[in-house]
């Protein structure tokens, strides 16, 4: 096949292309509304409690906290630090302990 067989097919198929191309529909910006958020960690007295309003709900819902499995402030711990590091939520350090401490006696194992 020779360059200008080539050349006309090129030409060819990029004019079909485009004759098709006006045929399709318009992209229009896709709008997504959430709902307000209805949920509420169990309120408490511990200091863990405003720092796990503040950082966690950065990306969890609240009602996935609230459905969590009943786990050790030890566990809890491992999870935050592990959200922390691998995942690269900008909790501070110091409010790790504050969180887990709070998760694991007001949800968890560590209740009384």
């Amino acid at each position: 096949m020779n360059l200008s067989k080539i050349a006309r097919r090129a030409a060819l198929l990029s004019g079909l292309l485009g004759l098709f191309g006006s045929f399709a529909a318009p992209v229009h910006a896709l709008e997504i509304k959430l709902p307000q958020e209805t949920s509420q960690l169990k309120a408490s007295t511990l200091a863990g409690y405003q720092s796990a309003n503040s950082w966690c709900v950065m990306c969890h819902s609240l009602d996935y906290v609230n459905t969590q499995p009943p786990m050790s402030a030890a566990f809890w711990s491992a999870e935050v630090t592990k959200m922390v590091k691998v995942y690269g939520a900008p909790i501070p350090e110091d409010q790790v302990k504050l969180i887990s401490e709070y998760l694991g006696k007001t949800y968890g194992t560590d209740q009384k």
